[in-house]
């Protein structure tokens, strides 16, 4: 049986996970309050994307798994949107 702490953290992954697809498919983030902050939306979609994997295998992955691939995803996030964007971007 579930508990309330993963089913959290499954909805929480699930909204990454469909976030990060839209971003990645459409090229434009989804969120409007993030849509002039973040430079690169491929690269913010790649984070949330494996921010998302990693909640989704919270429950399987030990926790030395789980942390680094959740940090690198937050970097992902974090890097799109201080980073200057590409000539013709």
């Amino acid at each position: 049986m579930l508990t309330v702490v993963q089913a959290a953290t499954i909805a929480v992954a699930l909204g990454f996970g469909a976030v990060g697809v839209w971003t990645m498919v459409t090229g434009r983030v989804v969120l409007p309050w993030l849509r002039r902050s973040v430079r690169r939306p491929a690269v913010w979609g790649v984070g949330t994307l494996v921010m998302a994997g990693a909640l989704a295998g919270a429950p399987v992955f030990p926790f030395t798994v789980v942390v680094p691939l959740l940090m690198t995803g937050i970097a992902l996030v974090g890097f799109a949107q201080v980073s200057r964007p590409r000539n013709g971007s």
